[in-house]
């Protein structure tokens, strides 16, 4: 009967481990990335540092893609970003980091060398079926080489925003609802695919998700 006992309260330590409506990482283990989905050479790195002695270091050419969840959640995402501000013109796209819901849709913040577009703001951007959809203008700026603090927030079907360093709010997300309105089961990260992408250097640290319902913690590949 002990025994019985000792085994079903070691089952449900098990249990509850695997799930969790929290989740928070700082990379400071090396083999965090196991459990990510991983393109070109995306790496943990200690040249920057939000917290701790390391983050998330994405060239250009890379994508790091955690799934949080198999299925879609509403709740909030916080990260730590440094932006480089090392390209002041150029062509096509930069790097970008948001939101990634099951269809592989994204919502994100996007620096973008379009001509029309000014390069020291952050633009928002949708993509669904692979298809990239026209950036907004954010009236989030870029301003000098630093981290600062963004905050998605997609707590149920009617909303959708991102703020900076809990001040400014982006409006463009919000106005678009139809893109990506589903909740999301990801999050993702990429070094921006241009020539100019290959002289910006972004880093990424102390990831909060929260969500409405536990979820499966992702297993290590």
């Amino acid at each position: 009967m002990a025994k019985q006992l000792v085994m079903a309260v070691l089952a449900l330590c098990f249990g509850m481990s695997l799930y969790a409506a929290k989740i928070t990482e700082g990379f400071e283990d090396k083999t965090v990335l196991k459990k990510w989905e991983i393109e070109g050479d995306a790496v943990i790195s200690t040249d920057q540092q939000h917290g701790g002695k390391s983050s998330l270091y994405t060239p250009a050419g890379s994508t790091a893609i955690f799934r949080f969840s198999p299925e879609n959640k509403f709740g909030t995402v916080t990260m730590w970003v440094y932006d480089s501000f090392a390209v002041k013109k150029g062509k096509g796209d930069g790097p970008y980091f948001g939101l990634i819901n099951s269809d592989d849709d994204k919502a994100v913040e996007i620096v973008s060398y379009k001509p029309y577009l000014n390069i020291n703001d952050y633009s928002e951007i949708f993509t669904a079926e692979s298809q990239w959809f026209s950036p907004w203008h954010s009236a989030i700026k870029r301003a000098k080489a630093a981290w600062s603090k963004f905050t998605f927030t997609f707590t149920d079907a009617n909303t959708l925003g991102a703020t900076f360093n809990d001040e400014k709010e982006s409006a463009a997300f919000s106005t678009k609802l139809e893109y990506f309105n589903k909740g999301a089961n990801g999050v993702v990260f990429a070094g921006g695919a241009n020539q100019g992408a290959k002289n910006e250097t972004f880093y990424f640290d102390d990831i909060e998700i929260d969500v409405k319902d536990a979820v499966k913690a992702p297993a290590a590949k």
